[in-house]
């Protein structure tokens, strides 16, 4: 018995001296503000596929919606914006729905250009998966400049097939 308290008093010592050694540095990266990634001047962000609740309310029917939209801190002209609905395949993923700003357009100029118009019909109540895919060209500063095809964050599971 004697042993065993024995062991209990070293092993609370050790556990107790790790401690103290590595709680300083622990504390001190815990104090330490992370620094924020600044956005970049211009970017294009989308929503993840969810109901759109307009539909829902309005004409009783189901659809689903993503927006997109471009935004500058810089004036941006002729956006154009693509914005795509996908559904998950089998063996592919399938496009559903296509929307584009029209360059010429007033709306397709200033800081913010956006898409809050695309969706989809749902036909059914099949579980189905989507997100959408945006990429955009816009005329800044003089030059034109490309954003990449960028996906929604996650696969939203929807009970809508189309």
């Amino acid at each position: 018995m004697r042993k065993n308290i024995f062991r209990n008093v070293i092993l609370i010592a050790l556990s107790t001296s790790t401690l103290i050694s590595i709680s300083p540095s622990m504390a001190a990266s815990a104090l330490i503000p992370k620094p924020k990634v600044p956005k970049p001047v211009c970017r294009i962000e989308l929503d993840n596929a969810h109901y759109s609740t307009t539909f829902i309310k309005h004409l009783k029917q189901k659809h689903v919606k993503v927006n997109a939209w471009s935004v500058c801190n810089v004036h941006q002209l002729r956006v154009t914006l693509t914005l795509e609905i996908y559904k998950t395949g089998f063996f592919e993923d399938h496009l559903v729905k296509k929307v584009e700003t029209k360059e010429y357009l007033p709306t397709s100029t200033g800081l913010r250009v956006e898409i809050k118009n695309a969706s989809v019909k749902c036909k059914n109540n099949k579980p189905t998966s989507y997100y959408g895919v945006v990429y955009s060209k816009a005329f800044i500063g003089g030059k034109w400049q490309y954003a990449g095809r960028t996906r929604s964050l996650s696969i939203a599971h929807l009970e809508c097939g189309t």
